[in-house]
């Protein structure tokens, strides 16, 4: 199955991964241990809080409404039955004055 990627989808994902690898060449580069690591952690966060701030504030767009997905051939979906019609109820009468109250039983 291909799941197609958004160009800019695919762009600001570079991009981060660009920024990762610059931290890391920078670290290394003044690292003081012999021989000079990079700090692969600090790298890592700066890549995603890179690729965060640009999903952010450029998007990602919805795709356009002319790609429908396409059904799988040979699968069907299951009939739903239609809602049954509901029935007529008949009218019930209304007085305009109010009923006396039930009797209370003395004892």
């Amino acid at each position: 199955m291909n799941v197609p990627i958004d160009v800019g989808a695919g762009l600001i994902f570079l991009v981060s991964a660009a920024v990762g690898y610059a931290v890391y060449r920078h670290t290394r580069a003044t690292s003081t241990t012999n021989p000079p690591t990079g700090d692969i952690g600090v790298s890592f966060t700066a890549g995603s809080v890179t690729l965060v701030a640009l999903a952010f504030l450029f998007g990602v767009s919805n795709p356009p409404a002319d790609h429908e997905p396409t059904p799988v051939p040979g699968y069907s979906q299951p009939a739903t039955p239609p809602a049954p019609t509901p029935t007529a109820t008949p009218a019930t009468t209304t007085s305009t004055h109010s009923p006396e109250p039930p009797a209370t039983p003395s004892t």
